[in-house]
């Protein structure tokens, strides 16, 4: 049983770092947007990134709408 189990784990990491050295991008991209802050939506408090922030009178929104609302 122990020997099914370890055979099973190593076939999921080499598979793991197998998917890795054929796309090593994707890993790089997500890190970059991971730093990024977070805001609640003024109307729905909703956690958005800053850069999705609709800003209206000092308020922050997550979509045009709820900014019409206010």
């Amino acid at each position: 049983m122990i020997k099914l189990v370890l055979v099973m784990l190593l076939g999921w990491v080499g598979f793991a770092l197998f998917k890795k050295i054929l796309n090593p991008g994707t890993s790089q991209t997500m890190n970059t947007k991971s730093g990024e802050k977070i805001v609640l939506c003024s109307v729905c408090d909703t956690h958005i990134p800053e850069s999705d922030v609709v800003i209206k009178n000092g308020k922050t929104f997550c979509s045009k709408e709820h900014s019409e609302q206010e």
